[in-house]
């Protein structure tokens, strides 16, 4: 059924030019996490630890990288940007690619993740998603609310999407919405991303995946699995998990 409204989302788009002067462009994105707010979260720190983390990852403005997203009818790209001056983290010099075909409903995962890359692909299986009577505007464009959950990292997810630029897709790993999604966030703002400019037309650089991609190749319920097993194992190590998986 989810398979079936997304690949008539797409017909349509493909199919009647719907506000065709927004069906391909470029998108970059704020991703900013805020360690402070998800380490206080973990209920096995204790108040010692919980003040250490608040004085050395205390931050109003979170930790920053740029994130960009290229769209087309058919398809979608997502990569880092251009870096802001200061580097936050390492994950900036490591493999993330994403790319998602609307035409064959399959999706594309190049990333190091917990000490390992991983190429992982499968069939697109959107997140079960529920609108919102909410609206937002965002660079201009009216968005609409709708939320979800991942059970796997325990992760609330609210989105905002914008019907006038009618394709399915968004950052990271979200998708299946009747709009480009803008921004999102986690958890009320422990992770928030959020689109800092929009270009419409054809990217002067397209993302290109690397030529050669090595790791190890799973499908999607695979790396699932994988994941859910490293965060139960860290949980009962009480360690941090998103220090190894994207949050």
């Amino acid at each position: 059924m989810k398979s079936r409204f997304l690949k008539t989302i797409v017909l349509i788009l493909i199919t009647t030019g719907l506000k065709a002067q927004n069906l391909v462009g470029e998108v970059e994105y704020r991703y900013r996490i805020f360690y402070d707010k998800i380490y206080s979260s973990l209920p096995y720190l204790t108040p010692q630890e919980r003040d250490r983390i608040l004085l050395t990852w205390g931050s109003p403005e979170g930790y920053s990288t740029r994130m960009k997203l290229q769209f087309w009818p058919e398809k979608s790209l997502y990569t880092y940007g251009e870096p802001y001056e200061v580097r936050s983290y390492s994950w900036q010099i490591e493999d993330y690619f994403i790319e998602n075909n609307l035409q064959e409903q399959t999706y594309l995962r190049y990333m190091d993740q917990m000490g390992k890359t991983y190429i992982v692909r499968d069939s697109l299986n959107p997140p079960k998603w529920r609108v919102m009577n909410e609206i937002r505007d965002i660079l201009g464009h009216m968005c609409m609310k709708a939320v979800s959950e991942d059970p796997i990292k325990g992760q609330k997810i609210t989105a905002w999407f914008a019907s006038d630029i009618p394709v399915p897709v968004g950052p990271e790993e979200l998708f299946g919405l009747p709009g480009l999604i803008l921004a999102y966030d986690i958890n009320d703002g422990m992770l928030i991303v959020e689109a800092e400019k929009i270009t419409f037309g054809e990217p002067n650089q397209p993302i290109a995946l690397p030529g050669k991609m090595k790791g190890r190749e799973v499908s999607g319920p695979e790396y699932q699995e994988l994941v859910n097993k490293f965060i139960q194992t860290s949980i009962k190590s009480k360690r941090a998990w998103m220090w190894e998986v994207r949050y």
